[in-house]
């Protein structure tokens, strides 16, 4: 399986604004998350759990430092870990973080960032040191792919034997976050995650937007650009999870974590709104292909320049014939977690 990082260059930064606009409606629990979390004597430690190339950081992490220094003072001084996998653009992470006008340490001396490059489905942090933890758009990777979906390239939209297998994948993988941020987690300490769900129905509003790409690469396939065999690895190394699969490890006891908060909703998707405001279909298809290619293009193509800009011209031209087919809003949820 190639490694769920998104597409480096900054291009990731440049296509999330879905994830971000998805993300600010999460305001609210986080507001309440940072009225209630305990604040320890001593620096304080906050992490940012999937952070990609650092852009959807800036915002949420000077909300919490605000909601910090309301507590614990302007001159406590805090430590912003932000981690992701390995192979991960920290150049443009790094870049971010030091030069964006919008950067949360700007005005804040007390504040010092650090990174680290590890699987948050392990430990990372020393025991009983986190205060607040912050995650959006990132738990729903899978840590390992069981097998290639045979006819599909959405785990969503795979066969039921196929998505048994994911499911056991899925659930292994939200537990181990769970346990881990236990042991890190000071007592009192928060998590706000913003996670990529499905609603009662199974469907995560992305199922149109993946048809379509797997109609385009099927395409690839017939007319020979795409090997059959490439085709057939392809699949993408993330799956939603239900209300139900979110609840199950607090249901069944053993870690000393409390679900305060949980909401599944459909959320605003950005491109979507731009184009029932102006009914531009060009801009819209660019909007959906640029935030596709940046999520998903490392996990399909890899390193492959040349299939990739080929599938993002056919699929641009793909969703500007049809924009009111791909348009829908996403459907995540949002998390509250209290360290008993």
């Amino acid at each position: 399986m190639l490694e769920p990082v998104m597409q480096g260059g900054g291009y990731y930064n440049k296509h999330s604004e879905l994830q971000a606009r998805s993300a600010a409606q999460a305001d609210g629990v986080l507001a309440r998350a940072l009225a209630a979390v305990a604040v320890p004597t001593g620096p304080l430690v906050v992490a940012d759990f999937g952070c990609a190339q650092g852009r959807n950081s800036l915002r949420p992490m000077a909300l919490v430092l605000d909601g910090l220094a309301a507590r614990a003072g302007r001159e406590r001084d805090v430590m912003v870990v932000h981690t992701d996998l390995p192979h991960c653009d920290f150049t443009s992470l790094f870049t971010t973080l030091e030069t964006a006008p919008d950067r949360y340490r700007h005005g804040r001396d007390h504040v010092f960032s650090s990174v680290i490059g590890h699987s948050f489905y392990d430990r990372l942090l020393p025991a009983g040191s986190l205060t607040f933890g912050w995650s959006s758009f990132a738990l729903h990777w899978m840590s390992a792919l069981p097998q290639a979906l045979r006819l599909h390239i959405w785990p969503v939209l795979g066969a039921p034997d196929e998505q048994a297998a994911l499911a056991a994948i899925a659930a292994r993988d939200w537990r181990n976050f769970l346990k881990y941020r236990a042991e890190e987690l000071a007592p009192g300490g928060q998590l706000v995650l913003v996670v990529g769900a499905v609603d009662e129905a199974g469907a995560s509003g992305l199922e149109p937007m993946m048809d379509l790409a797997n109609n385009v690469l099927a395409a690839l396939v017939t007319e020979g650009p795409l090997a059959a065999a490439a085709y057939a690895g392809m699949t993408i190394p993330s799956r939603p999870r239900r209300r139900e699969e979110f609840i199950a490890p607090f249901e069944d006891g053993g870690l000393p974590l409390s679900l305060e908060e949980l909401v599944v909703a459909e959320t605003p998707n950005a491109a979507m709104l731009r184009w029932e405001e102006a009914g531009d279909a060009t801009l819209f298809a660019a909007d959906i292909a640029g935030f596709f290619v940046a999520a998903f293009g490392p996990s399909l193509f890899g390193d492959d320049d040349g299939l990739r800009a080929l599938f993002t011209d056919r699929f641009t031209a793909a969703v500007g014939m049809a924009p009111a087919q791909i348009a829908r809003k996403l459907v995540t949820a949002t998390l509250r977690i209290r360290r008993l």
